[in-house]
């Protein structure tokens, strides 16, 4: 089975920002959270509740919409969300076995 490698040269552009927001979490827990680097592919979050890698979460941003997305890192009280679109079959796969 060919697998597309998941490396750092495939993060694409990121962008320094800072947008507060809220993540979801499927049991109803509910956190804001402070969104910053930024790109296409996901973000990094900053939040006062703890992330757990390979969690999904849905991530809402005021006037910009809600999105899932997945846990990929957690370090220093930040963590790294990459947005599960269900565009391919890995954002698929990944959200299904959480890796």
């Amino acid at each position: 089975m060919d697998r597309k490698p998941l490396n750092q040269s495939d993060r694409g552009l990121r962008r320094t920002v800072k947008l507060m927001g809220e993540a979801h979490w499927p049991g109803g827990r509910l956190a804001e959270v402070v969104v910053s680097n930024l790109s296409y592919d996901g973000c990094e979050l900053s939040s006062r509740c703890s992330f757990q890698q390979g969690e999904t979460i849905m991530l809402r941003l005021p006037d910009r919409g809600v999105i899932r997305a997945q846990i990929r890192w957690v370090r220093n009280g930040k963590a790294g969300a990459r947005f599960l679109t269900g565009d391919s079959v890995a954002d698929a796969r990944r959200a299904r076995i959480g890796v």
